[in-house]
């Protein structure tokens, strides 16, 4: 019995000396859960509230950050809870989101570069369960739940104050707006997901495939990617044909990266990267790359993919270019972010913690070292400022902190915009 005792002192002490990160790996104080760029450098971040606690008292809080004034404000009323994401126009101008008053259903959208918010209070007899924005700032499509096994896509326009219900189904698990106007949906129905179309000026809905596995919208919303089993589709905005463009799709080995105009798409098979016109549904580019481990990312005009210690790069809209190396350093080349402009790439390599710039014009490199591992990288401008989403670990905290923060790496300034250090962490515990 004494033996029995050591023993489960010794294991104590052991788990007592052990990083608490270590030993509750699945749990994070998270003051970054998601971060959206905006216009004019401006970022959108959410933290989770009480996400371990009663859905009650799950919320998200909504915050902007303004660099140029280096202001930060939280953009909901008092008592103003949201229990779902908010959406973001294409443009990065407008917001919009649902949120509950007292009990009562209100439908905020608002124009952060001119400040004008249009509050809009309904009774659908129900609750919603997500939102998407249209193209023109104005209209957004909600999912609501009307009862068990039964919900409904509104069409919600917040200028002519309007809402109707212009669809019916089980349970959606995504809706948006394509570029004419249309929605899109991902419905849930006798255990397949089903994508399908709705056309909102004249109520006709179309089913575009059944048991569909990944789903993408382009970024300018002109088409739909989606698989099925192993064969990937595109599904163009103005048709009801969808195009194949690969039988041996596996999202569990990379998925798809688009152009932020949305014009063009990578697909990775094994030993294969096509790169894809959306608007024709032609293959451009057939890359031959061993993908395994490959970290890619397309730009308006650059696709750029890390292989090892090596970064490659191709003029996808130009004809007859190949991959050609442009740069080699220590180090497992892990690529976080690209300018707009094409000028800066950003990355890490062995050390999480330290960063790297290449200015691809001065053929310069910038490195900075943190205390913290860093997460993702996030560009708003094509400039010297990066948004920096980073793991730190805190001793006193007992469990790593997701933290944001703007870096300037010309100047070498960081400026923390949610830490540890200016938040009380203890209401954003939540398991990964």
């Amino acid at each position: 019995m004494k033996a029995i005792v050591i023993k489960v002192l010794i294991i104590a002490a052991i788990l007592f000396l052990l990083p608490q990160a270590a030993i509750f790996t699945a749990d994070i104080y998270d003051l970054c859960y998601r971060a959206e760029p905006l216009s004019y450098g401006r970022l959108l971040f959410l933290r989770y509230k009480n996400p371990l606690l009663d859905p009650v008292l799950r919320s998200y809080e909504l915050f902007l950050f303004n660099p140029a004034a280096g202001t930060l404000s939280s953009l909901q009323k008092y008592s103003e809870k949201l229990y779902i994401l908010p959406a973001v126009s294409r443009d990065g101008t407008t917001i919009s989101y649902h949120s509950l008053i007292e009990g009562s259903d209100f439908l905020t959208t608002k124009n952060i570069e001119i400040g004008k918010s249009i509050r809009l209070r309904f009774d659908t007899g129900g609750y919603f369960v997500s939102i998407g924005i249209d193209y023109d700032n104005d209209r957004v499509a909600a999912s609501v739940k009307r009862g068990e096994n039964r919900q409904g896509i509104y069409l919600i326009s917040s200028r002519a104050s309007t809402i109707r219900r212009i669809y019916n189904g089980k349970d959606f698990e995504e809706v948006g707006f394509l570029y004419n106007g249309n929605v899109y949906y991902v419905d849930n129905v006798e255990d397949e997901r089903v994508l399908g179309i709705v056309y909102t000026e004249t109520g006709e809905s179309f089913t575009a495939a059944h048991g569909v596995g990944y789903v993408h919208k382009a970024p300018n919303g002109n088409a739909i990617v989606y698989s099925k089993g192993k064969q990937l589709y595109l599904l163009r905005a103005q048709g009801r044909d969808s195009i194949r463009i690969s039988e041996n799709f596996d999202r569990r080995r990379t998925v798809p990266v688009f152009s932020p105009d949305g014009s063009t798409f990578a697909v990775f098979e094994e030993r294969t990267v096509y790169i894809v016109n959306i608007p024709s549904g032609d293959v451009f580019y057939y890359l031959s790359i061993d993908t395994e481990g490959t970290r890619s990312l397309l730009t308006n005009y650059t696709y750029y993919a890390a292989k090892d210690n090596k970064l490659f790069v191709l003029k996808h809209k130009q004809p007859g270019q190949s991959l050609t190396e442009i740069l080699e350093d220590k180090g497992g080349l892990e690529l976080l972010a690209v300018s707009p402009n094409d000028r800066y790439i950003v990355y890490t390599n062995a050390d999480p913690k330290e960063i790297t710039v290449y200015d691809t014009k001065q053929k310069k490199y910038y490195r900075k070292a943190f205390g913290f591992s860093i997460e993702k990288v996030l560009y708003t401008m094509p400039d010297e400022n990066i948004y920096i989403i980073a793991r730190s670990t805190v001793p006193a905290i007992g469990a790593p902190v997701r933290e944001l923060y703007l870096y300037n790496f010309l100047k070498e300034s960081i400026s923390p915009i949610s830490t540890a250090e200016n938040v009380d962490v203890k209401p954003y515990l939540r398991r990964e």
